[in-house]
């Protein structure tokens, strides 16, 4: 059915409103959204909570984030409060805007620390993007672009949307007319369909997240059954056809990684290469890939505590990785005493942490919640080994990429520290390596930049093993 609207900009009133969502991901429901707006005559008030419920075993993985945010009437941030829950482990985090500045106040287990960072006009919340698109207006073929600042991340990101198309759907048994609209943001892309009045009906995302409106009771309504951790990790598994033998002692392999987002998405250092990249389609590549197994010692001995400046940035202390803490320095300093030697120092705290958490599926915010529980999986291992580290004086920073598991056949996501001994070095405390094998696959860096960047992978990249 073609609809008349071509050439109509529907700038979409903010009203009150209260809607829901289910959240799925591969068909499994697995949460829920919620968001409220209310609108008064100095400010606009909304509330969202994500509700995502997973287990592991018989623990509960449920991970709830709520923020409260109020805006001017023209939409500009005036302040905000992002709680952000897993497992009973709660992190805080508040902002208010002053001038041109954001101050940032940061809540968890053993940390609290106040920041202040540029925020000149412009900028917008993510949590409310969405109001800024429909004060634009809908018109076909309206290109627009929107710099967000990341809540849970304290980072600002670039966001780009563009109303495709209209489109007649079959919604709750009837006819709707939608406009379509993508929204593409650090390397992922995510479609809805919104009525012209800007209630958004359905979000679908490359990742194979789908978010459905639904009154609340359906929404809210998630079974008996909670999808497993080890269910979800499944599904984001990146399979190969070819299995690979012995790779945890593996020294080299080459690898062609298909759907990647960009020539510049995988990164290069000295155990990983780019020997080509070739052109697909719009923001499709395919990456050849040699990767080598890090090498058995330095090349110098450097001492500890490591002298640099250069790299004191990954000395510093953050809400995940409390460096300050006493519980965490008396431990790292005991760890290393009487050791001289920054690389020795290193594999000594690598060898606590793999000896110290049991390997299971659970998560944490922080490497403290990791030191009380004594258990989690790469995330909890390397928070815990970077605090530790930086703590002893070792500038070490947080990997994200893929790692082959020889249980489940396949590439998992993963996480593993590096440190800087006068080079960078790549350890893995959840395995239990001093020097990573070839099949670790370095995607990005970063508790933060990195794990946004991680996400254009999931769901979408494929590996061919060519060698190994």
């Amino acid at each position: 059915m073609a609809l008349c609207w071509a050439g109509w900009a529907f700038a979409v009133p903010i009203t009150d409103g209260d809607d829901w969502s289910g959240t799925y991901y591969k068909g499994n429901k697995i949460g829920f959204n919620h968001a409220r707006v209310k609108v008064r005559q100095d400010s606009i008030s909304v509330h969202t909570k994500m509700y995502f419920r997973l287990k592991s075993g018989q623990t509960d993985q449920s991970t709830i984030l709520t923020q409260d945010t109020t805006l001017t009437p023209d939409l500009r941030l005036k302040g905000f409060v992002l709680l952000q829950e897993i497992m009973g482990k709660r992190q805080e985090v508040v902002g208010r805007v002053q001038g041109s500045q954001l101050t940032l106040e940061i809540s968890g287990r053993g940390f609290h620390k106040k920041q202040s960072i540029d925020f000149p006009p412009g900028i917008h919340p993510s949590a409310t993007v969405w109001l800024n698109i429909m004060k634009d207006g809908f018109e076909v073929g309206k290109k627009g672009k929107l710099n967000l600042f990341i809540e849970a991340f304290r980072m600002v990101m670039p966001m780009t949307y563009e109303i495709l198309r209209q489109e007649t759907i079959q919604f709750d048994g009837k006819k709707v007319e939608t406009f379509v609209i993508q929204q593409k943001f650090s390397g992922m892309t995510t479609t809805l369909w919104t009525t012209p009045e800007g209630d958004v009906l359905r979000e679908l995302s490359m990742t194979d997240f789908e978010s459905i409106r639904e009154p609340k009771e359906v929404a809210t309504r998630l079974g008996d059954k909670p999808m497993s951790v080890s269910s979800f990790i499944t599904l984001s598994l990146v399979k190969i056809k070819q299995p690979i033998t012995a790779s945890d002692n593996k020294e080299r392999l080459k690898l062609k990684l298909s759907n990647v987002h960009s020539p510049e998405s995988i990164p290069q250092d000295h155990r990983q290469r780019v020997i080509k990249t070739e052109k697909n389609g719009e923001e499709s590549y395919t990456t050849t890939l040699l990767i080598e197994r890090e090498p058995r010692a330095p090349v110098q001995l450097v001492s500890l505590p490591v002298p640099t400046s250069q790299h004191k940035d990954y000395l510093q202390d953050a809400p995940e990785i409390q460096v300050e803490h006493p519980l965490i320095r008396t431990l790292a300093l005991d760890l290393v005493k009487g050791q001289n030697d920054a690389w020795k120092a290193a594999k000594l705290i690598s060898t606590w942490v793999y000896d110290n958490l049991d390997k299971v599926l659970v998560d944490s915010f922080t490497a403290l919640d990791a030191l009380h529980d004594r258990r989690g999986e790469c995330q909890s291992h390397t928070n815990l080994f970077t605090a530790l580290a930086r703590a002893a004086g070792i500038p070490t920073k947080v990997v994200n990429g893929l790692v082959y598991s020889q249980e489940f056949k396949g590439f998992l996501y993963h996480a593993w520290p590096e440190v800087w001994v006068g080079e960078w070095r790549a350890l893995d405390p959840t395995l239990g390596q001093h020097h990573v094998d070839a099949t670790h696959i370095k995607l990005s860096e970063g508790n933060y930049a990195g794990a946004l960047k991680l996400m254009e992978f999931i769901g979408q990249v494929n590996i061919e093993l060519l060698e190994q």
